[in-house]
Formats: C-alpha cells, structure tokens, sequence
C-alpha cells in the first residue's frame, strides 16, 4: 500500500512538472518584442573613476512611418540602501527631454556626481509615427561611482 501511494505521488509530481514546463517553454528569442514605429533603441550609462555620468541615447525608427520621439532620463541615488532619490541635474523636474521629429536620433548627456554611491539611470523612449500606438521602451540601470 505504502509504494503504491508513493507510485501515485510520483506520477502527479511529474505531471505537475511537465505542465508547468510546457505552459512556460516559449524561449524570448521566439518572441521578440514588436513595436509599432521603432526598430530598436540603444542606451549606455557609463560613471569615470572622477564622476563623471555619461549617457549615449540612440534610436531608430522606420522611414516613412517613425514621426517623432521624446526619450525622457533622470539620475537617482541610493539613499539610507533602500530609498531612491532624483539627483540635481540643473534641469526642469531634474530629467532630461530629448524630441527629435526624425525617425533616427543619436544624442547625449553629462553630469559630474558630486559624491560616490550607487546611481540609477532610468530611460524612456516614446516612439510616435503612423505604424500605430506609440512605442513607449524603458531602459533602467545602476552604476557605482
């Protein structure tokens, strides 16, 4: 009686499993991201050894179609190891706006850190053109300086 309850367990574990497995074994290659009006964006967040934030924002849209796109970032610091807060980059809500009416755009910022720590950098790109509902694409690292 005992094996054949622990033969029973077995057989609902392992098809536990295979349900499981099945229901979640679309690989993320197999379904890429499908956007509207961009092709692909590019973001590098770099901090020298004296401070110094850099920020490369690269997007491109498809001809004819990409109309116009807003790419909004901002620095935050880690604060007490729990608690996020927006670093005073000079600018209005201390975020940068970029607006390009192009369906290519390549820019970028700086800012000197005035003391070390771990930092956030938070990008987002809003893509708009006639291939439908704007593209809104997020990018979101942490750099220590």
């Amino acid at each position: 009686m005992k094996n054949l309850f622990t033969a029973f367990l077995s057989v609902i574990l392992i098809s536990a499993m295979l349900l499981s497995t099945a229901a979640t074994s679309t690989p993320p290659s197999d379904n890429p991201a499908k956007y509207n009006n961009t092709v692909s964006t590019y973001t590098s967040a770099s901090i020298s050894s004296s401070g110094k934030l850099s920020i490369d924002l690269n997007y491109t849209g498809i001809s004819g179609v990409t109309t116009k796109g807003v790419i909004t970032s901002y620095v935050e610091k880690r604060f007490l190891g729990l608690f996020w807060t927006r670093v005073n980059i000079g600018q209005p809500n201390n975020e940068w706006v970029d607006t390009s009416y192009s369906y290519t755009y390549s820019g970028s910022h700086t800012q000197q850190l005035t003391s070390t720590g771990t930092y956030r950098i938070t990008v987002n790109y809003k893509i708009s053109g006639s291939g439908g509902a704007a593209d809104s694409i997020d990018y979101q690292v942490t750099r220590t300086y």
